[in-house]
């Protein structure tokens, strides 16, 4: 798999590493609605790319297989937000 996003590469083979890639970075999977399955990041918004500066990919810690249980609550609603116009340089 070869996806381009904000100016990051990733270039893996499997899509499990791809994910864990995604992880790394700080992205979340979406849980609910129409997304359902997709990623998004916080500092990802279109029309601010220089929010894309300020993702940094977390170095690897061994938390013994825990895994944070998704909190479908706290997910953005991306369609209930309003549109988010381009900033002048």
């Amino acid at each position: 798999l070869r996806h381009q996003t904000a100016g990051f590469t990733f270039n893996q083979t499997k899509m499990t590493s791809f994910q864990r890639q995604l992880n790394l970075y700080g992205f979340h999977r979406l849980t609910i609605g129409d997304d359902r399955n997709g990623y998004y990041h916080p500092m990802l918004l279109r029309g601010r790319p220089f929010l894309a500066k300020r993702i940094k990919r977390t170095k690897v810690k061994g938390n013994g297989g825990v895994r944070a249980h998704p909190d479908p609550d706290s997910e953005p609603n991306f369609y209930s937000m309003p549109y988010v116009y381009r900033l002048s340089p």
